[in-house]
């Protein structure tokens, strides 16, 4: 399924969260746009820091083909994003405390 280039959403200034098929963590990009790379749609935007544990790739441009996209969560800015992070990191140091 192709999206038409007239209802392109705008995420500019925004963070998305998304879930791909064949992928078991999230793809986090902040200022999301949306770009056709050889004849397909991609959605592309700085990685966060934060978004992986080791912080490999902070800071350098990531991109996903929009149609392998099956959710996302938008958040309104980094701030807002960073904040979701804290809660996750929170929940799981809980989760994992409570297991030991």
């Amino acid at each position: 399924m192709s999206i038409d280039k007239e209802n392109i959403p705008d995420f500019s200034g925004k963070c998305i969260s998304m879930c791909l098929t064949d992928s078991e963590c999230s793809h986090d990009l902040d200022n999301p746009r949306f770009e056709y790379q050889g004849g397909k749609l991609f959605i592309v935007g700085e990685i966060p820091v934060g978004c992986s544990e080791s912080g490999w790739d902070a800071g350098h441009v990531g991109a996903a083909e929009w149609a392998q996209v099956i959710s996302y969560v938008l958040f309104d800015d980094f701030e807002s994003y960073t904040k979701a992070v804290k809660v996750s990191e929170s929940y799981y140091e809980n989760s994992n405390e409570k297991n030991t």
